[in-house]
């Protein structure tokens, strides 16, 4: 079974705006002629982009054994689903992990081996967190 991301509106103005902003200062750098600032302005575009665009190619899929989370282009984890001990819905702004599906205030947060945990915002959360709860033999 494949979920896919769930985003808020506020995750949506916060990155429209921040992404219109930045190519319009590339713009005005490649309108000044500045090479230097243009490179720069380029780069910060690029790197800014890339993060912004990054979680929609991000999805959590059950697999027969493990639970395989994708957090972008080129980020994954699979998690054996014996090494999952907890999940629990959350309402915040912020993640409390590095690593994270989150464009949502309400997520979900995996905890797995002993101190690893994982938050992911889907479009279906409860069938998810049922789901995954079977598959772990969490009650």
């Amino acid at each position: 079974m494949k979920f896919s991301p769930r985003y808020d509106k506020l995750y949506l103005w916060i990155t429209v705006p921040t992404s219109l902003m930045l190519l319009g200062l590339l713009l005005l750098a490649a309108i000044e002629g500045k090479t230097a600032l243009w490179l720069t302005m380029g780069g910060t575009v690029l790197l800014t982009g890339f993060f912004l665009i990054s979680p929609c190619f991000g999805y959590a899929e059950l697999k027969e054994k493990t639970l395989l989370i994708r957090f972008g282009l080129f980020m994954k984890r699979e998690i054996p689903y014996e090494s999952i001990f907890g999940i629990e819905k959350k309402r915040s702004a912020i993640a409390d992990s590095m690593l994270s599906l989150k464009n949502a205030m309400e997520h979900i947060n995996i905890k797995f081996n002993r101190y690893d945990l994982y938050s992911v915002s889907l479009k279906n959360e409860d069938l998810f967190t049922e789901e995954l709860k079977k598959r772990c033999g969490i009650n």
